[in-house]
C-alpha cells in the first residue's frame, strides 16, 4: 500500500492549521520508532523457556512449619493408637520419630512396653503413616543404631494405606544404643534413614 505524500492527503482538509501541525508532530514521532527485530534473540528465548523451572528454596519458616506439622501428625497417630490399642499393652514410654528429607511426609511413634521379667524381652508397638506401600520383595526395617551406624535389627514390616500398627519384640538392652532408625530394606544394603528418634 502506497503511503500518502503528506498527512493532509490522509486526513483531509477540514482541520485547523494548529491541529494539522500537532498531528504532523505525532506522525513524525511514530515514524521515528524502529520496527520490531526480524526474530527474537536466542538469549530471550532461553530465558522464557526456563521460567517456572526453577523451584524456590524452602524458607526457614516453611521448614519450621513442616516440622511442626510432622510433630502434630505423630502426636495424633499416637493418640489414635492409644485410643484404639489393645488393653493388654501397657506403654512405659512413647517416642515420636522425626522424618528425614528422604521421607518428609512420614510420621511414626514407637511405644516401648515394660520388659518381660521371664524372657527379658521388650514389647514394642510402632504406629506409622506417610510411607508408600512397597513392591513385593521389599520392606521397611526398624533398627537400633549406635554412633550413626546400624547396630541391632528390631524387625521388618510393610505398610498399608493410612496408619499402620506393627507389634514387635526385642531382647536388647536399649540403653546400649542411641537412635531408633527406620529404613527401606531390600537387596544387599538398606537405603537411607527415613525416620529417626533418640532412644530414651
Amino acid at each position: 500500500m502506497k503511503e500518502p505524500d503528506n498527512l493532509q492527503d490522509l486526513i483531509g482538509e477540514d482541520l485547523s492549521p494548529e491541529e494539522l501541525a500537532r498531528l504532523e508532530r505525532v506522525d513524525s514521532l511514530l515514524r521515528s520508532v524502529p520496527g520490531p527485530p526480524p526474530e527474537l534473540p536466542a538469549s530471550l528465548t532461553r530465558s522464557i523457556d526456563t521460567i517456572g523451572l526453577e523451584r524456590s528454596r524452602p524458607t526457614r519458616r516453611r521448614l519450621g512449619l513442616a516440622v511442626a506439622f510432622a510433630a502434630v501428625l505423630a502426636a495424633a497417630a499416637f493418640g489414635f493408637g492409644r485410643w484404639t490399642a489393645d488393653e493388654g499393652f501397657d506403654a512405659r514410654n512413647a517416642i515420636a520419630m522425626q522424618a528425614t528429607k528422604a521421607a518428609s511426609e512420614a510420621a511414626a511413634v514407637i511405644e516401648v512396653g515394660e520388659r518381660d521379667p521371664d524372657s527379658g524381652n521388650w514389647g514394642l508397638q510402632l504406629e506409622i503413616s506417610g510411607l508408600p506401600t512397597l513392591a513385593a520383595g521389599r520392606s521397611y526395617h526398624l533398627w537400633l543404631a549406635k554412633d550413626g551406624e546400624y547396630a541391632a535389627s528390631c524387625g521388618y514390616f510393610n505398610v498399608g494405606a493410612g496408619t499402620t500398627r506393627v507389634v514387635l519384640t526385642v531382647s536388647y538392652r536399649l540403653k546400649d544404643y542411641d537412635t531408633w532408625v527406620i529404613t527401606e530394606s531390600g537387596g544387599a544394603k538398606d537405603g537411607p534413614w527415613l525416620l529417626k528418634a533418640t532412644v530414651a
